[in-house]
């Protein structure tokens, strides 16, 4: 996949999770956005009843990462933008 473009590669990222990653969340009554692909990192945000539940962290890990890095090699993590903030702020009170 290392021939693809910028542009393509983000295009195809957009395309698994519309079509393979959204359906299975929205079972559950959540969702998913995507935001950014940059340096490795795919930024999204999960919406819906994913956003705040305690078991964000594990399927954003265990499920949509796992599954995105298989597919796409050229993604190194994949964080959300509300559990990013999160993090960041209890790092700051610490």
């Amino acid at each position: 996949m290392t021939d693809m473009t910028s542009e393509q590669l983000t295009q195809l990222i957009q395309n698994i999770l519309e079509i393979r990653i959204r359906p299975v969340l929205q079972t559950h009554g959540g969702d998913i956005a995507f935001k950014e692909f940059k340096d490795g990192i795919l930024w999204v945000e999960l919406q819906g009843a994913c956003n705040g539940c305690p078991g964000a962290l594990n399927t954003l890990k265990g499920n949509v990462e796992h599954f995105m890095k298989l597919i796409v090699p050229e993604i190194k993590e994949v964080k959300d933008i509300h559990l990013e903030a999160l993090q960041q702020s209890v790092e700051d009170e610490s």
